[in-house]
């Protein structure tokens, strides 16, 4: 399972939110951290998921 990285407070600026959500292929609001290791990602909205790929494919392969 990816390293878990600490809970503290995540700060992006606009630039990296916009950059990330152009990845994600959703609107900035619907970003989030991954609940396994804290990647940002598309973590809120329609079809949205709780954990990203990575974290997906380690819980299915238990």
């Amino acid at each position: 399972m990816p390293v878990r990285r600490s809970r503290d407070l995540v700060r992006i600026i606009t630039v990296e939110r916009a950059a990330a959500s152009a990845a994600a292929g959703c609107p900035p609001w619907e970003l989030g951290l991954c609940a396994g290791c804290g990647q940002l990602m598309r973590r809120y909205g329609r079809n949205a998921a709780m954990y990203c790929n990575v974290c997906r494919s380690v819980l299915k392969g238990r």
